[in-house]
């Protein structure tokens, strides 16, 4: 929806997927929507360039969010969430719901 803007759809997917799982990681987006690892890298390293996304090292890991500081941030967030909204709920579940893993059996809450 958003691609002829973005430029493509790895940075669409991208961007929507940012909005909705604050902190996420290069191979998790990879892996959920099917795409090349190093296509992820990438735009996630030309965005936080422009400082449209920050990163940070939890551990060994660098996570990846929307930069608060970013100047046009409210205006893109709600450009991402209106695009967002037009999904259909299956391609909402099956793309951007952050995977658990099951809670083991007998296991108290």
């Amino acid at each position: 929806m958003l691609e002829a803007l973005l430029e493509s759809p790895v940075k669409e997917k991208l961007l929507l997927y940012l909005l909705v799982n604050e902190g996420s990681y290069p191979n998790e987006i990879a892996r959920n929507f099917s795409f090349n690892l190093n296509a992820v890298q990438y735009q996630l390293k030309k965005l936080e360039e422009a400082g449209v996304l920050y990163s940070r090292l939890r551990g060994r890991v660098r996570l990846y969010g929307l930069d608060p500081r970013y100047p046009f941030r409210k205006e893109l967030q709600a450009l991402l969430q209106k695009a967002f909204d037009f999904l259909s709920d299956a391609e909402k579940d099956k793309s951007f719901v952050r995977r658990r893993r099951p809670r083991r059996p007998g296991k108290p809450l």
